[in-house]
């Protein structure tokens, strides 16, 4: 038998620093994730069941659980160290999707180290 918990209001073990329920499941990242750009395989990820890799410096990760909508907020950032220019963005938004592009000094490529995330509401 499943069980539930319904509560209004979260608070630390002092009983002190409360929050609304809703500010926690609203601002939580709905989904996530982390992939190597030259295998375009999800090393880890939230909500995505996986990466189809478009060509170079082109993905786009599947949600397993659709956004209510594509006017959700989306991040993306790939590897930079103080000798690279690598960059990513996120863009191009639907609701079971996102499309992430990785470039070094403004052409497109595979990126180590990409991750992005993805803040709205699920459907």
């Amino acid at each position: 038998m499943a069980s539930e918990l319904r509560v209004n209001t979260l608070k630390d073990a002092s009983g002190n620093n409360s929050i609304a329920t809703s500010f926690v499941a609203s601002g939580s990242a709905k989904a996530w994730g982390h992939f190597e750009g030259s295998d375009a395989t999800l090393d880890d990820s939230l909500n995505c069941s996986s990466l189809t890799d478009n060509g170079t410096g082109d993905f786009n990760p599947q949600f397993s659980s659709n956004m209510i909508n594509a006017h959700f907020a989306a991040a993306a950032d790939a590897d930079y160290n103080i000798n690279q220019t690598s960059n990513a963005r996120a863009a191009g938004q639907a609701t079971g999707t996102v499309r992430i592009a990785t470039a070094d000094t403004g052409s497109l490529s595979d990126e180590n180290d990409t991750s992005f995330s993805c803040h709205g509401d699920l459907a």
